[in-house]
Formats: C-alpha cells, sequence, structure tokens
C-alpha cells in the first residue's frame, strides 16, 4: 500500500510539475516572440533590413513550439483545449507570413513586406483571442 501511495504522489508531482514546464515554456516563447516582433518594428523604423530579418528568424524559431498538438493542449486554458485546431493553423500562418516577409524584404518591397508583418501580428493577435478571452 505504501508503495501505490508512493507511485501516486509521484505521478501527481510529475503531472504538476510538467503542466508548469509548458507554461513556462510558453512565457519564455511569447518573451522571445515579442523579441522579434520588436526587431522587426525597429528595423522597419530605421531602414535596417538585417533587423528586420532577424526579427522573423526568431519569431520562426520561437513558433516552432506550437506546431505541436501536446504543447497547445497544455499551454490552452481548462475549457478551451478543443481550440487546438485553430491555434495550430494560427501558427503555421505565422510561419507562412514570416516567409513572405523575407521574401518581400530580400525583393525590396518594403510595402509588400509590412503588409507580412501586419499579417503576424494579426495571427498573434487571433491567438491571444483564443487563450485569453478576448
Amino acid at each position: 500500500m505504501k508503495l501505490f501511495k508512493s507511485i501516486l504522489l509521484l505521478a501527481c508531482a510529475f503531472t504538476f510539475s510538467f503542466g508548469e514546464d509548458y507554461k513556462e515554456l510558453n512565457s519564455k516563447t511569447m518573451i522571445g516572440m515579442e523579441s522579434g516582433l520588436s526587431n522587426i518594428q525597429k528595423g522597419f523604423l530605421y531602414n535596417n533590413l538585417e533587423l528586420v530579418k532577424y526579427g522573423a528568424e526568431q519569431i520562426k524559431a520561437e513558433n516552432k513550439i506550437y506546431h505541436e498538438r501536446k504543447v497547445i493542449k497544455e499551454i490552452l486554458p481548462k475549457g478551451k483545449q478543443q481550440m487546438e485546431n485553430i491555434a495550430l493553423i494560427t501558427s503555421n500562418r505565422i510561419d507562412n507570413a514570416i516567409e513572405e516577409l523575407t521574401t518581400y524584404v530580400t525583393l525590396k518591397d518594403m510595402r509588400k513586406a509590412h503588409d507580412a508583418f501586419t499579417d503576424i501580428v494579426k495571427a498573434c493577435t487571433d491567438c491571444h483571442n483564443i487563450v485569453r478571452g478576448w
């Protein structure tokens, strides 16, 4: 019986810490994505195309965790896990907009590059609508 209780307690502790790890991972990821968005915006403001590209790479790297359904389900608030498909689609929208941004920056078509940046922000906002209940 003691062994059973010990295993049960260990399982509960593991589950709790596992969920907390995802919350911490999400917080760190959001900080990285915010940094990328900030760098893109500064790059546009100061005509620094390398900074725009760097910010795009930051977002692309951070966004990878949102391609895993397991991670999405853990991060979504209780009662909203059924929206994992929408979150996954939103993550893919971010990737697509990053590719557009990078292409247009390379072509020096800054108007279209900025439109792609706007699409990134819109996708972020759509996901935040789900998570935060806006």
